[in-house]
């Protein structure tokens, strides 16, 4: 073995590997990523830093699922692992499992007593109880619901109209749903319906005002039917509640210097 490949002040073995992967993800590549780590932990099947890394490829693929217990074996071999319990927490949260991950988070606690992160996840869980899932955590990370990805997979897809006749339907069964505003938005837009598009983006924000996305959805549509300065004003009112949103100040910046260019709507 390459003793230049070993990390040894945090027991973590193929660094080169993971950091390679982790290049991967940045730009993209997950089945290159995935490749990568398949081999790492061939060689060290305990490699919590890899299967942390196998976690986030299944979160940007939206499998759910293997994004969770990819991070909660990440965790199983290293209790303390910073990055990799901030990881579970938001898939606990995303399948509604945070009292069944609390034990990890716990332990985790027990082993560092001064970790302020993990402290806040402890906390949060135990103070909040269901409510966590209406946090503004949870709306940043969202809840899995299968008809909403059945019907974010029809939009994707091109399948327009059947996306909305999706997307209609769970909004008429479950009631007002930022996701579903946000998708039939997206379609009004490719369909140059770009008032209505913009009415929609804005239901969407209403109802989750944490989503990045849909503030620059909204911007997108608000350009194409001249009401960016609306756009502008509902961001400023609401960036004072939820500083996070400055992240995307950028965008909005804009306006005022005249550019207008069409963002990526996903």
């Amino acid at each position: 073995m390459d003793m230049q490949n070993v990390k040894v002040e945090d027991g973590s073995l193929f660094v080169g590997e993971n950091e390679r992967a982790e290049d991967f993800i940045q730009t993209g590549n997950l089945r290159g990523a995935a490749a990568v780590l398949v081999g790492v932990v061939e060689k060290d099947p305990k490699n919590w830093r890899a299967f942390n890394n196998m976690g986030i490829i299944a979160w940007n693929q939206r499998v759910w699922e293997d994004a969770y217990t990819s991070f909660l074996h990440a965790c199983e071999l290293k209790p303390d692992y910073t990055d990799g319990l901030i990881n579970l927490f938001d898939a606990a949260i995303k399948l509604k499992r945070v009292q069944k991950a609390l034990p990890v988070f716990k332990k985790a606690l027990a082993l560092d007593p001064e970790n302020e992160e993990i402290k806040a996840i402890v906390e949060s869980i135990e103070q909040q109880g269901d409510e966590i899932y209406s946090s503004k955590r949870a709306l940043v990370v969202g809840v899995h619901n299968p008809l909403i990805e059945e019907a974010h997979t029809l939009l994707e897809e091109g399948q327009l109209n059947q996306a909305m006749t999706k997307y209609i339907e769970i909004n008429d069964v479950e009631g007002p749903n930022a996701e579903v505003f946000s998708g039939l938005g997206i379609i009004s837009f490719y369909q140059k319906r770009y008032k209505d598009a913009f009415t929609l983006f804005f239901e969407s924000i209403k109802l989750n005002p944490m989503d990045t996305d849909s503030y620059l959805n909204f911007l997108d549509a608000a350009k194409e039917c001249g009401n960016e300065e609306a756009a502008r004003k509902l961001y400023e009112h609401n960036c004072r509640e939820f500083p996070e949103l400055r992240q995307i100040e950028e965008e909005f910046e804009d306006i005022a210097s005249g550019k207008k260019e069409n963002l990526k709507i996903n």
